[in-house]
């Protein structure tokens, strides 16, 4: 005979984004939809200076704009 026991889990739920860039926060449209932000995650590859740790960062619009102004070679945008 199996016993089962009943358990809550937990199951994290995004809340807030904030720009890594600029530090201010991006804004709710609704529960759990935030205005337009660019997420990103990296993990690098050993021999960078980064050595096998993973790097998460979210930028808000502004910063992202101003981020691709620097670029020698622009974003592909269709």
């Amino acid at each position: 005979m199996r016993v089962f026991l009943e358990r809550t889990t937990l199951t994290p739920q995004l809340s807030d984004v904030r720009c890594n860039s600029c530090g201010r926060d991006v804004e709710k449209e609704d529960p759990g939809y935030f205005e337009d932000h660019i997420s990103l995650t990296k993990t690098w590859g050993y021999h960078s200076p980064f050595d096998g740790e993973s790097h998460d960062i979210d930028l808000c619009v502004d910063c992202y704009q101003d981020w691709i102004t620097h670029f020698e070679i622009p974003p592909y945008i269709t």
